[in-house]
């Protein structure tokens, strides 16, 4: 049995694209955490589960989401190992393989038990050149636990060694998380779309914008800054509609935002394609979705109070701006509705340049096949 402990919704995405792959190997236990303000994650993992057969794949809510403050995440961790002692008692054996991408009770449970541990690892540090003050809580907690760690070209593999990690166990791979999910078109596709994106009270060829606030309970943001909630409310006074996918909940989101006619709070999860389809532009305040809109080409502006490899990245090659006050925001608003919106064709900067496969599909087949052999090699 092949253990995955998945606790956000970009992990989410990223295993539940990759799981045709690792069903080879063996099969899968998904557990992840669902809390009343934090459910994103469980119902995307719902719908992927629905897909499989049961006897191949078992997704399981294990405790929840601590929330913003240090004491309650160490205690939703806490509580979350003693579940996941209870659970595969109750299943009557132990996973032979863990892995996850952000789960620190999961590493820990699964070190003190013995299992080899297999992290992928796309934010190591709170920036993006490598120091160890920047190292995040999340990593410094379960990197160093790794029996093999796999991440995307954008960081430098070096930066692991400080994790005190031999480089033999450290493999980078060709393509950035986003495209192996956003490669599949019918990845999760949504029943229906909500009547906001596609019609509107404004008149016809009014543009959408669709808002993201950063992950400001996250371990590696330090506060909730106020720019992208500003932002929302000047841009809502222009000739738009504002469509906000909310991230931790939508009653505070509702309360500062529910007077426009022209913002909207979605209230359920919508796939990528489906959301992006009829996108204007993007106010991103975190990464993964910053990174998704960037790969369809999409107009994109953050507002993220640090920067990590992946912004840099995207900066360096013209794909995003990054406002640091309401007045950038606006002025990058200006400039792309002046421009017409227009998309650009960035998917082949989604894999790495001089990679030896020409094209984003085979360097998502070749590096997928890696991987696999890789674990298959290691712990088979």
């Amino acid at each position: 049995m092949l253990w995955l402990d998945i606790t956000d919704p970009k992990y989410a995405l990223f295993f539940s694209a990759f799981l045709p792959r690792l069903l080879e190997l063996d099969s899968i236990l998904i557990t992840t955490r669902e809390s009343p303000n934090y459910t994103e994650c469980a119902q995307i993992l719902s719908k992927v589960e629905s897909s499989y057969a049961k006897a191949r794949l078992q997704v399981c809510s294990v405790g929840g989401y601590g929330g913003a403050d240090k004491l309650g995440k160490y205690r939703a961790r806490v509580q979350r190992e003693q579940e996941f002692l209870s659970l595969f008692s109750k299943i009557g054996e132990l996973p032979r393989v863990f892995m996850s991408g952000a789960s620190v009770e999961g590493a820990q449970c699964a070190f003190g038990l013995g299992i080899p541990i297999v992290h992928f690892a796309d934010t190591p540090i709170a920036g993006h050149a490598y120091d160890p003050k920047d190292i995040t809580a999340l990593a410094r907690l379960s990197l160093p636990l790794s029996s093999v760690l796999f991440h995307p070209f954008v960081i430098p593999s070096s930066v692991f060694s400080g994790f005190g990690l031999e480089s033999s166990n450290v493999y980078s791979y060709d393509f950035i998380d986003i495209a192996l999910w956003l490669d599949s078109s019918s990845l999760l596709s949504s029943s229906n779309l909500p009547s906001f994106i596609t019609q509107s009270a404004l008149p016809n060829g009014v543009p959408l914008i669709i808002a993201r606030e950063e992950e400001y309970k996250a371990h590696y943001v330090k506060a909730q800054y106020r720019l992208w909630y500003e932002s929302v409310h000047t841009l809502a006074k222009e000739r738009v509609r504002i469509l906000i996918i909310p991230r931790y909940g939508k009653a505070q989101l509702e309360a500062e935002f529910g007077a426009y006619s022209n913002v909207q709070i979605a209230r359920e999860i919508i796939a990528p394609h489906d959301l992006y389809a009829h996108a204007s532009l993007l106010l991103g305040g975190g990464g993964t979705m910053n990174l998704e809109a960037c790969f369809l080409g999409i107009p994109t502006i953050s507002t993220r109070s640090l920067l990590l490899y992946h912004d840099c990245y995207l900066l360096e090659h013209k794909l995003m701006c990054h406002a640091k006050s309401v007045e950038e925001v606006m002025s990058a608003f200006y400039a792309y509705r002046d421009s017409g919106f227009v998309r650009k064709d960035s998917k082949a900067l989604f894999i790495k340049p001089n990679a030896p496969e020409s094209t984003l599909k085979d360097a998502l087949e070749s590096s997928l096949h890696s991987i696999v052999q890789t674990i298959a090699t290691r712990f088979y």
